[in-house]
């Protein structure tokens, strides 16, 4: 997963005006959707491997290992970004109006 700098999904391109709100929302939303998607795909891809492996087809252990330790991880950043969406939000929600 490439993750983009700050300043881009704000600002664009170098010497680009800023962009509006609503575009870097649906932008962001589409990076979470993509890192949704790759979640769904390294767990599918270890899923396949893990049953290959028991049903005895040729598939190489280290394979199936870093497959695994791949899903786990894109995982654990999911989490994490979850996890500071929700401190984000409960600090927001701390303002006083």
């Amino acid at each position: 997963m490439q993750v983009e700098p700050l300043r881009t999904l704000l600002y664009g391109a170098e010497g680009e005006q800023p962009r509006a709100t609503e575009q870097v929302v649906e932008t962001f939303a589409e990076a979470l959707r993509k890192l949704l998607c790759e979640v769904e795909q390294r767990d599918a891809e270890a899923a396949e491997l893990k049953r290959r492996l028991l049903t005895g087809e040729p598939v190489e252990l280290h394979e199936v290992l870093l497959a695994t330790e791949k899903a786990h991880l894109a995982f654990q950043t999911l989490l994490a970004v979850r996890n500071r969406l929700l401190e984000a939000y409960q600090e927001l929600t701390r303002i006083p109006l």
